[in-house]
This record gives structure tokens, C-alpha cells and sequence, in this order.
């Protein structure tokens, strides 16, 4: 069970919320099964999206990627992302003292502002990070389409 301390020998009962996820991720069955995220199964890479005075910028985390892995869609008006990091630990028997790099399939969605061309976009993967770039300007939903990723 969960403790929380608010302040010195003060032990107060866990929220509804956290005996909900404690539950929910102790149950039986659930050990080494992934959590349903957005669109599916999978992990989230960290994600920034900002803008500079000309452009709407996403900027993704994956590192330990191929080109290859990743998917960029425009669909309206949201990017989607999608990929599968494989696993790049060397083969064989190991005893992990510690495992926070995640690998098998990911998708997120980041919606783009009405004011943003998507038909500008551009992708390119470079050091470990994607980074999709679209002109600010006349914007508005467009047609589905892959936008392919350059280095």
C-alpha cells in the first residue's frame, strides 16, 4: 500500500486515486504486459513542440533509431508518430540493476495549430532526435499523407 508523509511521523491514508493505480498495476495478470497509450500498446518518447518567430516545431526523443523505424503522418490536423525501438543491449543473459530505456512500439499525436501550414512540413532525424518543421502561415486541415524523414 501507499504512504504518504505530509509533514514529520505523519502517515496519512492513500487518495482513491492512488489505491486505484497501485490496484491497477499490482493486479494479477498485469506483470510485464505494456500500458494502453495513444493508439495502442507501446512507450512515450519525450516530446517538446514549440515555435520560433517563422516556424511550428516538434522536437522527439529516439534516441538508438534508424530512419527507417519512424513514421510521420499528417491526417487533418494532427502529426502522428509511430515506431519500433528494437532492442540494442548485446545479446545474452543479463541482470539489470537498473532499465529505463524503452523499447517496442510507440505512437503520439501532437494537433497542429490552425495558423500552421502542414503542407510545409519537413522531418529530419539527426543525433537521436526527430524534428518535424512547418511554416507558420495559412493553415488549415490537409489530406492524409507520410512525410518522409531525411538526415
Amino acid at each position: 500500500m501507499i504512504e504518504r508523509r505530509d509533514g514529520p511521523g505523519c502517515v496519512t491514508a492513500p487518495s482513491e486515486h492512488e489505491e486505484f493505480f497501485e490496484l491497477f498495476f499490482s493486479s494479477p495478470g498485469r506483470q510485464n504486459k505494456a500500458i494502453k497509450m495513444e493508439g495502442g500498446l507501446g512507450w512515450r518518447p519525450a516530446t517538446d513542440v514549440f515555435e520560433t518567430e517563422d516556424e511550428f516545431v516538434v522536437q522527439m526523443d529516439l534516441a538508438g533509431m534508424k530512419r527507417d523505424q519512424i513514421e510521420v503522418i499528417i491526417d487533418e490536423d494532427f502529426i502522428t508518430f509511430r515506431g519500433t525501438r528494437t532492442q540494442i543491449s548485446p545479446a545474452g543473459k543479463k541482470h539489470y540493476h537498473k532499465m529505463e530505456i524503452m523499447v517496442g512500439p510507440f505512437e503520439r499525436h501532437v494537433r497542429i495549430p490552425d495558423y500552421v501550414d502542414s503542407g510545409t512540413a519537413v522531418a529530419r532525424y539527426r543525433e537521436g532526435f526527430l524534428y518535424v518543421e512547418m511554416k507558420r502561415g495559412q493553415g488549415g486541415p490537409s489530406a492524409r499523407r507520410g512525410i518522409s524523414v531525411r538526415s
